[in-house]
């Protein structure tokens, strides 16, 4: 376990929204000597949690994803596979942090919408499509065919929500991609593409497909939900807690969320996997990492480090909405810049491409997409836009796209979705829009950030996968 190598990143990760949400908030004077404090303290909780929480991941978590994909290639029953693969994509989905971030934000701006309900349905979306992405490497269905039949879906459900449902839905879709469910996703998927070794299509498309999932989940939520969510923002308000009891509160929060993984976990072993001792015992070490940095995580998250981005983002929306924009454009491309799978997407793409599209041509293009992604969705909070209006010509363009874009360039653009979508964007970004929505403008307009930052990478790399393919057929052709 490298706690150090850890460190580096998500202090690289987490240091820039810091400083520049500080230098922003001395200079307007939205934090006083005490409060800036308070916040330098939480971001350190936020820190040190995501620290402990990934690094109990990569020892606890992630082995056990490997051998489960590895089992499930054994399985000679479809049928169970499938099965496991829906249990798996529940249980891996209810602890993601960025998820109950998103559910308790949705909350605060919503009482009416209850939030174990949300996270039940966004995780029983994953669960879903995790098995229809397992199902199409073994039954050799084309990528392009099912991303097309799967957003028709979306867009036709779409159709008859509140426009509040809508933005919630396309960020639930951003906020599954987190540093617990993609990892894990990407084990079991591994495991089962092993079955077409030679297929470069297979390996990619897993966390694309189970991000689908919570969209038509939070969607066919909506068309049966009753509530007006302007009414009931107005009661959101809460008193707060001390760190102590705050603290408490998630060790019980959380271990709850845990308890089922941990259960499936146990049974894995005993039954199927069988692993060594030492082993089982340096993955529990690994759970218990994971837990104990899901509660410092949280702790830190709701202590001050959401409020201040909340309070921030309403004080530039009063000022000026170009000051809030420029500050916007500037925290998007700090998120993106700072993302250490932002840098593993790079090179697989330079990759993948033979070196005709550079690591740092991608960086460059995915790092100016963010950034105006946050400009969009911050446009869209202050005038109180439909989300229809960004969504609908992205995805249109998107699908036209995957026209002409070679297939492994489409898998890697919609699994590159979430990657953008980091820790930052559902704790800071996302309540920067909401305190920005403040001044005037809706409440619901605010979501949709995270829906937006998970839009443009799609786009971006289908593009460089056109790029790619004209270069390759101009080479030919010599």
């Amino acid at each position: 376990m490298n706690l150090v190598r850890q460190l580096k990143e998500v202090i690289i990760s987490v240091l820039p929204i810091v400083v520049l949400a500080s230098l922003s908030s001395l200079l307007l004077g939205v934090m006083d000597a005490s409060e800036l404090c308070r916040f330098l303290f939480s971001s350190v909780l936020v820190i040190i949690g995501l620290t402990l929480f990934l690094s109990g991941v990569d020892v606890g978590l992630l082995p056990i994803g490997n051998r489960i994909g590895s089992a499930l290639t054994r399985t000679r029953s479809l049928a169970i596979m499938l099965s496991v693969a829906v249990v798996l994509g529940i249980i891996i989905t209810i602890p993601e942090p960025d998820v109950q971030v998103l559910a308790e934000q949705v909350r605060r701006a919503n009482p009416a919408v209850d939030q174990t309900v949300l996270v039940w349905a966004i995780a029983m979306g994953v669960g879903i499509f995790l098995s229809v992405s397992l199902a199409r490497t073994v039954l050799h269905w084309p990528m392009k065919i099912v991303l097309f039949i799967s957003y028709a879906v979306i867009f036709s459900i779409a159709a008859f929500n509140e426009d509040f449902f809508v933005s919630v839905a396309f960020d639930s879709g951003g906020a599954t991609t987190g540093p617990l469910s993609v990892p894990f996703i990407m084990a079991v998927g591994m495991g089962v593409a092993a079955l077409r070794k030679h297929d470069a299509e297979s390996e990619f498309g897993y966390v694309a497909l189970s991000s689908i999932g919570p969209v038509c989940a939070v969607l066919i939520l909506g068309l049966v939900f009753k509530g007006d969510a302007a009414a009931a923002a107005a009661g959101s308000a809460e008193a707060a807690l001390t760190l102590g009891a705050l603290m408490l509160t998630k060790f019980r929060e959380v271990g709850i969320s845990l308890m089922p993984l941990i259960a499936v976990c146990v049974v894995m072993q005993i039954f199927v996997l069988k692993m060594p001792r030492t082993e089982t015992i340096r993955m529990a070490f690994g759970i218990a990492y994971a837990y104990l940095g899901i509660v410092i995580f949280f702790t830190g998250v709701e202590y001050s480090f959401s409020d201040v981005a909340s309070q921030l983002g309403s004080a530039l929306s009063a000022i000026s909405p170009m000051l809030l924009y420029a500050v916007g454009f500037l925290m998007g491309l700090a998120v993106v810049l700072a993302e250490p799978a932002v840098m593993v997407l790079t090179e697989q793409v330079e990759e993948v491409s033979s070196g005709r599209i550079s690591k740092k041509a991608m960086l460059f293009t995915l790092a100016l997409g963010v950034g105006c992604a946050v400009v969009l969705a911050l446009i869209r909070t202050v005038h109180s836009l439909s989300i229809w209006t960004f969504l609908l010509p992205g995805y249109a363009l998107i699908m036209l796209m995957m026209i002409k874009t070679p297939g492994l360039f489409s898998a890697i653009g919609f699994d590159s979705g979430g990657v953008a979508t980091g820790p930052m964007s559902s704790t800071f970004l996302l309540p920067f829009a909401i305190g920005a929505s403040s001044s005037g403008a809706s409440l619901s307009a605010s979501f949709g950030m995270i829906a937006m930052i998970a839009m443009m990478p799609i786009l971006l790399i289908e593009v460089l996968g056109v790029v790619y393919q004209r270069t390759l057929d101009k080479k030919g052709g010599r």
